[in-house]
């Protein structure tokens, strides 16, 4: 009778240390999976800040605008995810609008009105999104604050910039926008211009 009860308890012993290296293993791979894809996502956020830089330079040498602009634009517009969306249905790198910067840039282009989906794509999104700066850029190059007034018109449209743009060319344009988050939003990517300004060197081809 002895005999089987510590033939049981082994038993019982045996699987209970199976168990236990079977949950030790089991946390082990969810720590590895875990771990591998915290690795994947930092390793995609931090290579993307990078990743676009020479479809930035190329677009900024066609349309004739710094490309330390540019890529403080897309900063502040999808901090470099190709995918983002925005509330007005706004598309991919540089926000693009479809029935807006894009008709545009296919109007004065002669092509045909990319689709939304399209507006994904890297290489088409950061060259309409520069034209359409680039446009603005030389709407307003008569005036000393021109680079705040074009993103006042990337953000919050050509109509209210012209109710904002002071008097004299050379006066004050910041203080005079309504918007807060339009002012912000300027705030912002002149301070992010500048730091690439300093900070990053593009390689151009």
């Amino acid at each position: 009778m002895a005999y089987g009860v510590r033939q049981e308890r082994r038993g019982k012993s045996r699987k209970a240390q199976f168990l236990v290296l079977l949950a030790i293993s089991l946390i082990a791979v969810c720590s590895v999976i875990v771990l591998w894809r915290i690795g994947a996502f930092l390793y995609d956020y931090y290579a993307r800040f990078s990743r676009y830089d020479e479809l930035i330079v190329k677009a900024a040498l066609r349309n004739d605008v710094d490309p330390c602009l540019i890529k403080a634009v897309i900063w502040k517009e999808s901090r470099f995810d190709k995918r983002a969306r925005g509330l007005k249905g706004e598309v991919g790198l540089m926000q693009i609008m479809p029935d807006l910067a894009a008709a545009d840039w296919a109007r004065m282009k002669g092509f045909r009105t990319p689709s939304r989906g399209a507006l994904f794509d890297p290489e088409l999104n950061i060259e309409i999104g520069s034209w359409y700066l680039s446009r603005a850029l030389r709407k307003w190059r008569a005036y000393r604050e021109c680079i705040p007034m074009a993103l006042s018109e990337y953000n919050a449209g050509a109509r209210r910039v012209n109710l904002w743009k002071p008097a004299a060319r050379d006066g004050a344009f910041r203080e005079r926008i309504a918007i807060p988050s339009t002012r912000t939003y300027v705030d912002e990517i002149m301070e992010k211009y500048q730091d690439y300004r300093k900070n990053w060197k593009p390689q151009q081809s």
